[in-house]
């Protein structure tokens, strides 16, 4: 806080804002020098939006990725299954029906059915699906605003 001394001298002067001892001397700064201030801010505030993008984008990514993996892994866990039960349905139905050829088929179409069905409407899901980065879209649009109001803060300084 600034201190307030008064000159003793008897002249008019009601006191004057002096800084204390030690502190950095109160510097003016010009407009070019605010200007060329906020347009390091600026930039340095819009590097700093696409590094936080691009961490986003890069969670994602590595998230998707390792989801991506345990659903492979599970399908082939699956499929192993599946078979496993292919043959027990087409030797159980075979043996029903004394048909084996005609076993296979109808197991055939049933798995083709359910599968069609499921990789329809996950992929109708997949579609869907936003892969923005919604923070830091959020952000920049915060950012813009603000750079705006310093910029008119600015001209009406000017002014």
């Amino acid at each position: 806080m600034a201190e307030i001394h008064i000159d003793r001298r008897g002249d008019d002067l009601a006191g004057e804002a002096v800084p204390p001892a030690g502190a950095p001397p109160v510097r003016e700064h010009s407009l070019g020098d605010l200007f060329r201030q906020l347009a390091e801010d600026s930039t340095t505030l819009i590097r700093q939006e696409i590094a936080l993008a691009k961490s986003e984008i890069r969670e994602t990514v590595r998230t998707v990725s390792r989801d991506i993996a345990m659903i492979a892994v599970g399908g082939v866990i699956a499929l192993v299954g599946v078979l496993t039960l292919t043959a027990f349905l087409v030797l159980l139905l075979g043996a029903l029906m004394a048909n084996y050829w005609l076993a296979a088929l109808i197991v055939g179409v049933v798995y083709l059915l359910i599968g069609g069905g499921l990789a329809y409407s996950n992929l109708n899901n997949l579609r869907k699906s936003e892969l923005k980065p919604e923070h830091s879209i959020e952000s920049l649009k915060e950012d813009k605003q603000w750079v705006q109001h310093e910029i008119r803060d600015a001209k009406r300084e000017l002014t």
